[in-house]
Order: C-alpha cells, then sequence, then structure tokens
C-alpha cells in the first residue's frame, strides 16, 4: 500500500494482493454458509428418515399383531372341533350298536354346561297312539322301527319327553354320557349324532363347535344358588332373588343341559342367526336328530327367549316333522305325544 498526498490532504490507494485477500474472505464466508446449510439438510433429512423408519416400524408391528390375533382366534374357533374330531370314528362305531338297542330302552338325558340355557326335554317309549300319529305323518314306528333304524341311525322309538319350567326332570333320571371333546359331554346317541353332524358341516366348509353341553343337577343347583345369593346381596328379598336368579339360571329340574340331548354351540349371541353356522344347522340338524329347541316365534310357548344357538336331539324321525312344519317341541307333543 503506498500513500498518495496532494494538497487536500492523503489518500489510500490499495494493490491488488489486498483486494485478492478479501475475494478470499468473502469465498471463505460463503463456502462456511454453504457448509452450514448443508449441516442443515443433513440433519433435517435424517430426521425425516428417522420418522418414516417410526412409522414403518408401528405399521409392521400393527401387523404382525394383527396376524397373530387372528391365527389365535383361529385356533379357538377349531380347537373344539380338532379335539372333537379325534373321536368321531368312536362315536360313529357305537351309533349303530346303540340305535339296535333303541327299541327297548328309553331315551337317556343328558346335559349341557351353559348357564343361559332353560327348559329342556328328554325322550322315553313311543306308545301305540303315538306310533299311529307319527304314522299318518310319513314317519314309520311299531314292527318298521327296525328296518328304519337300520338303514337311520339317528332314527328313535322313543317318544321326547318335556322338561321346561312347567315339567320337571323325572327323579332320579341319570344319563350315560362320554366325552365330545375338551370338557364337554352328551349322551351316547347323541354324542355319535353330533359326531357326524360336525364332520359334515365341516366337509362343506362349515366350522361348528360346542360350549355347552352335559351339566349335572347338583352343578345346576349350585349355579342357580350361586345367583340368588347374588341378587340378595343386592338388597333383593328371598322371593324377588329367586325370580330374577332363573331369569339368567334355570331352576333345577327345569333345564335340558342337566340331561345330556342339549348342546349350546358357536355363539351365546343372538346375532349367531346370522351366520353361516345358523345356515347351515337350519338345513341340516334335522338330518343328524337335532332341532332348534327355542325358536323366536315361539317364545311365548316355550316361555324361554329365543336361542339360535341351543340344540336338542331328539332323533331323525322327530326331528324332521319339527323342522320342516315348523313346530317347537311342546307343540310336537301336543300333537303327536301322549
Amino acid at each position: 500500500m503506498r500513500k498518495i498526498c496532494c494538497f487536500f490532504g492523503c489518500s489510500v490507494v490499495e494493490y491488488p494482493r489486498v483486494q485478492a485477500a478479501d475475494a478470499a474472505g468473502g469465498e471463505k464466508m460463503r463456502k462456511k454458509k454453504i457448509r452450514r446449510y448443508t449441516r442443515r439438510e443433513v440433519r433435517r433429512n435424517r430426521i425425516i428418515a428417522f420418522c418414516c423408519l417410526v412409522v414403518l416400524a408401528v405399521l409392521l408391528v400393527a401387523l404382525i399383531v394383527w396376524g397373530i390375533k387372528g391365527l389365535l382366534t383361529g385356533s379357538r374357533a377349531e380347537e373344539n372341533s380338532v379335539s372333537s374330531g379325534s373321536d368321531s370314528s368312536i362315536f360313529s362305531s357305537q351309533a349303530s350298536g346303540q340305535v339296535s338297542s333303541a327299541g327297548s330302552s328309553s331315551h337317556e338325558p343328558s346335559s349341557s354346561t351353559a348357564d343361559s340355557s332353560a327348559g329342556e326335554s328328554l325322550s322315553s317309549p313311543a306308545s301305540s297312539e303315538n306310533s299311529s300319529s307319527l304314522a299318518s305323518s310319513g314317519v314309520s314306528s311299531g314292527s318298521s322301527t327296525a328296518a328304519s333304524g337300520s338303514s337311520d341311525p339317528y332314527y328313535e322309538t322313543g317318544m321326547p319327553i318335556l322338561v321346561n319350567p312347567d315339567s320337571l326332570m323325572p327323579d332320579g333320571y341319570s344319563p350315560t354320557v362320554v366325552s365330545v371333546g375338551g370338557n364337554y359331554k352328551l349322551e351316547t346317541r347323541a354324542a355319535a349324532a353330533w359326531a357326524d353332524m360336525q364332520t359334515a358341516a365341516s366337509k362343506d366348509g362349515v366350522s361348528l363347535w360346542i360350549i355347552s353341553a352335559y351339566r349335572t343337577l347338583e352343578r345346576q343347583t349350585e349355579l342357580y344358588n350361586e345367583k340368588v345369593s347374588e341378587y340378595k346381596n343386592l338388597g333383593y328379598s328371598e322371593e324377588q332373588a329367586k325370580i330374577e336368579a332363573g331369569k339368567w339360571v334355570a331352576v333345577p329340574g327345569t333345564s335340558e343341559h342337566c340331561l345330556g340331548y342339549a348342546a349350546d354351540l358357536c355363539s351365546l349371541e343372538e346375532s349367531f342367526e346370522n351366520s353361516d353356522q345358523f345356515a347351515w344347522l337350519q338345513k341340516h340338524c334335522a338330518e343328524y336328530g337335532f332341532i332348534l329347541r327355542y325358536p323366536k316365534d315361539k317364545v311365548d310357548i316355550t316361555k324361554i327367549s329365543y336361542e339360535p344357538w341351543h340344540y336338542r336331539y331328539v332323533g331323525s324321525n322327530h326331528a324332521q316333522i319339527i323342522m320342516s312344519q315348523g313346530l317347537c317341541l311342546e307343540e310336537y307333543l301336543e300333537q303327536y305325544g301322549a
């Protein structure tokens, strides 16, 4: 740098190298700004990438949980079907021997474990009057029973005996029951018919399983007394507590679940009537001797609320009449019973 003096004073003249230094400083500042901007961009991109990974991880976990839940639900739905399948051959082999002896013995009662079911029925030998009544409906009986039984393993010569809130279960009634999978049991003939019906439904792509079956009279009494105590603890009188308890648990001696011929299937929700299982049962249950015990339009007769899940074994000859004519068991016995 040199100084140039004049009349007015001094002025400063910069050499080119000073200008270059300033330019270099400006370039340095520009590069620093670029680096800062680049670092900010990198941080932002990293944050975005991290958020994307978190979202993907959450979605993946949700899919895994959903898949596991679906598998568990399917497993529960098939559990009873699988466990019962192993017994089906035993039940089928028993069926012919049991049916052949049906003409000389009455139906043995069975019971189910569903606390919500009440009002059941069992079976007894048919009288000559019953036989003539059934003959007029196209159902063979009497001397033709053996022939019918030989071709239909679910044919029953005995007339169903009514058990409901107005008709108590016979004293000393003790059914012979066998396992139908899990902790559930049914009377031997009903068990064989159930195994065949479950297998047939499975072949049609419909899964059926039992959620309650046989229950002893002692167990029924225990459940009823527990419910009565529950209402008494809420301040109800003894009489009112029994009335309220009876709405949820059948009074001992009035439930089909103590007979061995009744079973609750798949669901205890009224929406079960909209399921594929219900549609299949409505079409085929009578073929295996089962009926829908408490129809929606028969509540005033059965005095039991509509239960689309509750099925009763009565024998195919009785069941086909009941289901085809839209009867409940009470009406059937009134028309064809003693």
